[in-house]
């Protein structure tokens, strides 16, 4: 697993003191189902919740995409850092001393260590330059207008650049950070017709990006006067990917869960106004469109989104594209648009939080949304232009899943169009063939693994491994090289390396141990939440041990006549008489009747 240094005594200490409900939790939105907690899976796109978490087991599994494991793996999987770091980590938010872990684990790995206290050194530096009597002042006299209090400056970090071409490369440098690093975390520009580099930020106010682990992994500025571009991102890095990262999705992130709703907004000022004045479930994308990443991060938290985009021209494109995004997600979206003439962050300080609640109590989904925007655009053409609004619409119509939820905006589409229903409705099937749209296929909830077919006895007995149902006495009676399914034989294999004194499977460490097993994890997981019943457990436990038992001695058995055939036409004659003995002395077994000598089976 990659362990490092960290020894195994510290590495169960931070697995015992941690809840791995509390940690998802986090995370992923969850709702109580019987004695686990569900929820809409954060490792791939799904409309209902087959993402499931054990408290009693501290374990998770997708019952949609097989994904599994214990603590240490699903913090992994969720914030892309390596065993070590994910120990440490949380480690530390339990109150666990993590000793440093040796070596990281390759250059792009060393370099993302490097910037990580780079990127929170150039922050302190912002930020005291905010606060410096005369370099700060143009800065906090622009969020003054802007309305941003004190206590919001220092809840978000914010800073400011100087106007100077090489101002934070010489403070940087004093602190011994190297200007490789700086170049590689953004912060710098190459002179291009000269040597050197400079400063890529300056004469802004600084917005530092803080990732879900509370790390600055980037920056963004506003320009303080006259320039462009008015807002200026850090470039991609090790550290920051934009188009999968939300702007203060940290500090909202608590919210977000309890809600289940999130604001998204476009700008900085948007974001931090909004949670300033309460709304502290918003986000902002950081100069980009909504990207599928955006949404799968989203879909971490919550089953609702708001989009709150400007009112005019761009803000409605930039919601037009989220509609192939979050169609049939699994998220509920609504687009609120704000009066004329204002944006979200001067909207929210004239009218207050109370005013932006009712417009999104009003809000129309994104379906609708989309839907009205091109109805209007047709309403005010000619009658040709309204002709051939009628794919555009019907495109949209098409993105829903729903039958009757269609039909019934296909008929108020009719009535705003002044078009025969039925014309609409003959159209639709001939547009879906020329878009080549193929109907979803239907999913089985609880599909049957072909892996098991012809098998059912190794998931079974690996099933009631797991749940505590084999006495010490079934437990000796599995073999690994028995079961066929690879994924059946590591788990056993595994087991039987971790035995109590007593003969029993330690199943909490038998569970820890696979938990990134790469053949048998996910399998461990996912039997280990299923509630299979059996009217008599303990005679399918035996009918299922004598079925291994069995199908291991006809495997053997066609073993044997196979190299007894090879050995007999290749002439190896000791090795012939050898293997007769062998094979009579199966036969004779599975007859129930003693050996009384030797006869070939093979035919001369």
């Amino acid at each position: 697993m990659g362990r490092g240094l960290i020894s195994e005594d510290v590495i169960n200490q931070v697995r015992d003191r941690a809840d791995i409900a509390e940690v998802v939790g986090h995370h992923v939105s969850l709702a109580r189902a019987g004695q686990n907690l569900k929820g809409l899976c954060p490792f791939h796109q799904e409309k209902s919740p087959s993402f499931t978490v054990s408290p009693s087991r501290q374990i998770f599994h997708c019952f949609g995409c097989g994904t599994g494991g214990n603590v240490f793996t699903f913090l992994m999987r969720i914030t892309g850092a390596n065993f070590p770091e994910t120990v440490r980590e949380l480690g530390q938010k339990l109150g666990i001393n993590v000793p440093d872990s040796g070596p990281s684990a390759g250059p792009q790995a060393a370099q993302a260590s490097r910037l990580e206290p780079l990127n929170r050194a150039v922050t302190a530096w912002f930020q005291q330059n905010l606060r410096d009597g005369v370099t700060g002042a143009t800065a906090r006299d622009y969020l003054a207008s802007r309305g941003i209090h004190a206590g919001t400056i220092d809840r978000f970090e914010i800073g400011c650049a100087p106007a100077e071409w090489d101002g934070l490369i010489k403070a940087l440098i004093k602190q011994d950070f190297a200007l490789s690093d700086l170049a590689a975390a953004g912060l710098t520009v190459a002179r291009e017709h000269a040597s050197g580099s400079y400063d890529r930020f300056r004469a802004r106010v600084m917005f530092p990006i803080t990732d879900l682990r509370k790390r600055v992994v980037g920056f963004g500025g506003r320009i303080l006067g006259e320039g462009t571009p008015k807002y200026l991102n850090s470039p991609d890095t090790p550290l920051f990917k934009k188009g999968q990262t939300l702007y203060a999705l940290d500090l909202a992130r608590e919210a977000v869960a309890r809600l289940k709703t999130v604001i998204v907004v476009e700008g900085y000022f948007d974001a931090v106004v909004l949670h300033q004045v309460g709304l502290t479930h918003t986000v902002a994308t950081l100069g980009t469109a909504l990207t599928a990443e955006h949404i799968q991060v989203l879909r971490r938290f919550a089953s609702k989104v708001v989009l709150l985009f400007d009112p005019d021209q761009a803000g409605v494109r930039a919601a037009l594209r989220g509609l192939d995004l979050f169609v049939n997600s699994g998220i509920g979206v609504k687009v609120v648009t704000l009066p004329v003439g204002e944006d979200p962050d001067t909207y929210v300080r004239k009218e207050g939080p109370e005013a932006f609640v009712r417009l999104e109590e009003q809000a129309p989904s994104l379906l609708d949304f989309a839907l009205e925007h091109s109805l209007s655009t047709a309403e005010s053409s000619t009658i040709e232009g309204r002709i051939r609004s009628v794919d555009d619409v019907l495109r949209i119509l098409q993105k829903s899943e729903h039958p009757i939820e269609r039909e019934e905006r296909i008929r108020v589409v009719a009535e705003r169009l002044g078009i025969s229903q039925q014309r609409l409705i003959e159209r639709y099937p001939a547009l879906v063939q020329s878009e080549g749209r193929r109907p979803a296929a239907a999913q089985s909830a609880n599909p049957t693994p072909s892996t098991f077919k012809g098998v059912s006895e190794e998931r079974d007995l690996v099933y009631l491994l797991l749940h505590g149902h084999l006495t010490p006495a079934d437990v000796q009676r599995l073999r690994p090289e028995a079961f066929s399914v690879p994924a059946c034989r590591s788990l056993v294999e595994a087991a039987l390396s971790r035995l109590d004194p007593d003969g029993r499977v330690g199943l909490r460490l038998l569970l820890d141990a696979v938990a990134d097993h790469p053949d048998c994890g996910s399998l461990a997981t996912e039997l280990s939440m299923r509630e299979d019943h059996f009217d008599d457990v303990r005679a399918h436990v035996v009918g299922c041990l004598e079925t291994l038992d069995r199908k291991r001695a006809e495997a053997m058995f066609r073993n044997l006549i196979a190299q007894l055939k090879a050995a007999e036409r290749e002439g190896r004659v000791e090795d012939a008489r050898m293997l007769n003995a062998q094979v009579n002395e199966l036969r004779m077994q599975k007859a129930g009747r003693p050996s009384t000598g030797m006869l070939s089976l093979v035919k001369e």
